[in-house]
């Protein structure tokens, strides 16, 4: 009886298929009339008798699909497969809707932005349709993964501001400490290096720099100056930055001496990069007693010394500078000296003569000023300076290093096997 049932909707849509064709006009519109009569009633019988053999069925998922055929492949309505171009997108809080007219009955149907482009039925009339909005469906989707994306930068950025002031406040509660232990101190030696190569320059060229901006027309002592101040801003600081890490540095070994303090600094939040290593290496030994810091110090160095990164560049940017000003002097220098040599021949003009000669001049001291400026401020002074950042990266790297090795890595690994051999024993009774 229920594969009588399920072949039902199948043969009527043969038969409404085959009617399909009825409808044409004839000489005798009389027939014709009787035929389309004949024809809407079959496709209403035929419809209202699929709909019972699928009742009967048992309300199956599928048996709406067998009204959607017979709708679809009858002459009467024709195939609706198909998303109506007709549509409003409303916009609310729970998100996105399609407003859109049923191809069939008319009513006025709604469906979720994100079901764009899916099969769905007419609740009234039953008709299969599409649901119009693919276009806006892409967008807004695309516009979400946006959205998540900027969120999650978002995120990052926040999480790197706050540890940022964390380790500055916890480096200025660490300053008032008066028995707290630096083990270097970068920003004083930044003051000395910068006291001594300013006073050497000073002596040594500093009449040579002024005259350098007074009496260059082009302009690129002017430019390397600024770049120069620029680098020295960055520069300053890193050094600052890298005096707070060696005082919350610091700090963590005051507190790690402490009661207790090694199970806080794991679970408080990190301040500086060492406090950070503290935990990354406690992560670690969850999964692997042999836990080893190998890694993660060569990832913290080149995590610090890419700040110096920039300075060695801008110090390069400068010599260059420097040598593109002797070039660019070199050719003022023979325009000048063209000129004199055409006043000479044509009339022997002196006041031709003077500004072929002071152009000479203009042009001589630009390529010997820009030279002296790029190489000093470049080549001396932002390369001493860099170093002093560089040679205390170097050692406050080394120092962590050593500190994790000899008193973190060890507690970590006994604590691990301590742990693993808990796990292990409470699985042997059980």
């Amino acid at each position: 009886m229920l594969s009588v049932l399920e072949e039902v909707p199948a043969a009527i849509a043969v038969m409404l298929g085959g009617r399909a064709a009825v409808g044409k006009r004839t000489e005798d519109r009389d027939i014709a009339s009787r035929r389309s009569k004949k024809a809407g009633a079959s496709c209403f019988g035929g419809l209202l008798l699929a709909r019972l053999a699928c009742f009967i069925v048992g309300n199956r998922p599928d048996g709406a699909r067998y009204g959607h055929a017979i709708v679809g492949g009858s002459g009467c309505m024709g195939s609706l497969m198909k998303p109506n171009s007709r549509y409003v997108l409303k916009k609310a809080v729970g998100g996105h809707s399609v407003k859109y007219d049923c191809l069939g009955c008319r009513v006025r149907l709604t469906s979720p932005l994100m079901d764009a482009g899916n099969n769905d039925h007419c609740p009234d009339c039953g008709i299969a349709l599409i649901v119009p909005g693919t276009r806006e469906k892409l967008a807004e989707a695309q516009r979400q993964l946006l959205a998540g994306k900027e969120r999650e930068k978002q995120a990052l950025v926040k999480k790197a501001e706050t540890q940022k002031l964390l380790t500055e406040k916890l480096a200025e509660e660490a300053k008032r400490q008066k028995d707290l232990q630096l083990d270097r101190d970068p920003l004083r030696e930044w003051f000395i290096y910068a006291a001594v190569v300013g006073v050497l320059l000073a002596f040594a060229a500093g009449i040579h720099l002024v005259r350098a901006v007074a009496s260059d027309s082009s302009g690129l002592c002017a430019m390397i100056f600024g770049l120069f101040f620029f680098g020295i801003a960055l520069n300053f600081r890193a050094v600052k930055n890298l005096k707070s890490e060696f005082v919350c540095a610091a700090f963590l070994v005051k507190k790690l001496n402490a009661p207790g303090g090694f199970s806080e600094v794991v679970r408080a939040t990190p301040a500086g990069v060492f406090h950070q290593h503290i935990q990354d290496l406690a992560k670690i030994a969850k999964h692997d007693p042999n836990v080893s810091q190998d890694s993660l110090i060569t990832l913290l160095y080149s995590k610090m010394m890419a700040r110096s990164k920039i300075i060695d560049v801008l110090a390069g940017v400068l010599v260059s500078l420097g040598l593109i000003g002797t070039i660019v002097g070199l050719i003022s220098m023979t325009n000048g000296l063209s000129s004199t040599l055409d006043s000479l021949g044509d009339a022997g003009d002196a006041t031709e003569l003077m500004v072929g000669m002071r152009t000479t001049m203009q042009g001589l001291g630009t390529a010997f000023y820009t030279t002296l400026v790029g190489a000093i401020l470049g080549s001396v002074v932002l390369r001493v300076l860099n170093n002093v950042y560089t040679s205390n990266v170097d050692h406050f790297v080394s120092y962590i290093a050593a500190l994790t090795e000899v008193r973190i890595a060890p507690q970590l690994r006994k604590s691990s096997r301590s742990s693993k051999q808990e796990v292990l024993v409470g699985e042997i009774v059980e």
